[in-house]
């Protein structure tokens, strides 16, 4: 993407982030309605793109939820995401990065500000193939660190998966390319090819397949002995 008559002489990796000072995206707005030429000039100098993220060959953006003082930004990385918080610099200068997760889980996770103009609480809300949704009260002022709080609630476990194991492995396709996959079985199991497996697989208009709770697979397959495959 390539910003119009704002002079930025830069173009934007599609999937991006990008956030502006919001006064100087309003004058530059206002310029631009007023058909002034020096005052769009002026108003689009004064008006500069920022990059908060960028995708790679393997993370791509998710979105996005405030608290008071903190941005959380949700990552897929490899289909596992993870959470990132940013801060604003000193003065209102353009955003830093002070936290969040090391890296990628196998899990769905959502987060909202319990209330985002007076606190940097959040609800956050998980749930994985084998875990159903819980919600926790977690704190983004403490995202150097552990900032769950503590478990609020959870939905009924719908099938046994005391001893299940999910791990993600990857395909090499003929151009080379690495296409990831989860992989949900028992624990002692030994993947030598004479277990039922069932495959699944969707990645068609940009839209990769996370994980969720699997109770229907759950029962009918993976508690009988089966393996659950998910491709990406």
């Amino acid at each position: 993407w390539e910003p119009k008559d704002s002079f930025a002489e830069k173009v934007f990796n599609t999937g991006s982030l990008i956030y502006v000072d919001a006064k100087a995206f309003l004058d530059f707005c206002k310029a631009r309605e007023d058909g002034n030429d020096e005052a769009i000039k002026e108003a689009g100098s004064n008006l500069v793109y920022h990059v908060l993220f960028e995708p790679t060959v393997s993370t791509s953006y998710a979105g996005y939820s405030t608290t008071k003082n903190y941005l959380i930004l949700y990552l897929l990385d490899d289909v596992k995401e993870q959470l990132k918080f940013f801060k604003l610099g000193e003065d209102g200068g353009p955003f830093v990065m002070v936290g969040g997760d090391d890296g990628g889980q196998i899990r769905a996770t959502s987060a909202s500000g319990v209330d985002s103009k007076e606190s940097d609480l959040f609800w956050l809300t998980t749930s994985s193939y084998t875990e159903p949704s819980m919600l926790y009260l977690a704190d983004a002022s403490k995202c150097d660190e552990e900032y769950v709080v503590s478990k609020l609630k959870s939905l009924p476990e719908m099938y046994d998966s005391s001893d299940l194991k999910v791990s993600q492995h990857f395909a090499i396709s003929k151009d080379g390319t690495k296409i990831p996959y989860f992989l949900i079985s028992k624990n002692e199991i030994v993947l030598d090819g004479s277990t039922p497996t069932l495959l699944y697989g969707y990645g068609g208009f940009e839209i990769s397949l996370g994980p969720r709770y699997a109770t229907t697979v759950g029962i009918s397959w993976l508690e009988k002995g089966g393996v659950y495959v998910e491709a990406n």
